[in-house]
């Protein structure tokens, strides 16, 4: 054997004896994903429709469209919202398609054939928070550069809005992540919502910065956002950490919206189209598989841009004549 590669080195095989009836299922569908947020999403639908950590192959023979049915009219009585209910009813037709795959089953009992249907909640017609370029500026004067932690919170906040990063993919940042191609510099992005070895342009703007955070930390590798805060100093921070900074930040500038990590990615999408940026350069900057994502951006800037809202008159008086 000339391979260098050694399946399961240093740790154990996880159990795989279907017709025990035994095996841990959850465990087994999960090894087909490698993003940790995308498991630990489907280890939670999975864990909510069963009612238990562990399902077997007995447990999952059971399961039946009615049952599933009865589940999705429980999160619909419970008011969850819609996309909710779509994820939750992906995770488990693709659980009991895997299961099919294997030979395990016969049936698909989430199959959308055998299941009711889940109202959408509106694309293009749901509202996305969005900060308008002067809201943008205050957001960043916001930062309080004689902290700590103004260097690293300035730098986030032109690195998510110019970048157009998930919450996700600015936690996984390096300093070895950034590199130059030929005249301009890009950021790697090693694992991604869209797959893996994707890249994003870095603007100087945002190159300049991460060069001056690099400065302040005495570092040119290792995590790009790190913890200042005696108790964790130096470690990464979580995406929750970088929600908080965003939040604590946009409300410190006296914006009222509810402003995340996720607001500054729409923004950056809804301005770029704005300044001339065509719908395609932004699919692309922002990554975005389907051209329908992007366009949600376009639609509701011509929903209100150019909306019948403003052709309604009631004269001076406002129709009290």
């Amino acid at each position: 054997m000339d391979s260098d590669v050694t399946i399961f080195a240093g740790a154990s095989p996880p159990e795989y004896d279907l017709a025990s009836g035994d095996s841990d299922l959850i465990r087994l569908f999960l090894l087909r994903y490698d993003r940790p947020n995308t498991r630990r999403s489907y280890e939670r639908d999975l864990q909510s429709f069963f009612g238990t950590e562990v399902v077997t192959l007995n447990q999952a023979r059971q399961v039946t469209f009615v049952q599933v049915n009865g589940y999705i009219q429980a999160l619909e009585d419970a008011d969850y919202a819609p996309a909710t209910l779509r994820r939750r009813i992906a995770s488990l037709r693709g659980f009991f398609a895997w299961l099919i795959a294997l030979g395990a089953l016969d049936t698909n009992p989430a199959d959308r054939h055998v299941i009711r249907r889940v109202k959408r909640s509106g694309g293009s017609d749901r509202a996305i928070t969005v900060l308008s370029k002067e809201q943008s500026r205050q957001l960043i004067e916001a930062v309080d550069m004689d902290h700590a932690s103004g260097v690293r919170n300035r730098a986030l906040l032109y690195t998510l809005l110019h970048c157009v990063l998930r919450r996700s993919e600015a936690a996984a940042m390096n300093f070895e992540h950034v590199r130059p191609v030929g005249r301009h510099w890009v950021l790697d992005l090693p694992s991604t919502k869209g797959g893996a070895d994707q890249f994003v342009k870095l603007p100087d703007l945002v190159r300049n910065q991460l060069d001056d955070l690099s400065s302040y930390y005495g570092a040119t590798s290792g995590p790009v956002w790190r913890s200042l805060s005696p108790n964790s100093y130096g470690r990464r921070l979580s995406t929750t950490s970088i929600y908080d900074i965003v939040n604590k930040t946009a409300r410190k500038a006296g914006i009222q919206a509810t402003v995340g990590a996720h607001t500054l990615r729409h923004t950056g999408c809804t301005l770029a189209i704005e300044a001339g940026a065509t719908v395609q350069q932004v699919q692309t900057h922002a990554r975005h598989k389907n051209l329908e994502t992007t366009m949600i951006y376009v639609h509701q800037r011509d929903k209100l841009a150019d909306s019948a809202a403003d052709f309604i008159d009631l004269g001076e008086n406002g129709g009290n004549e």
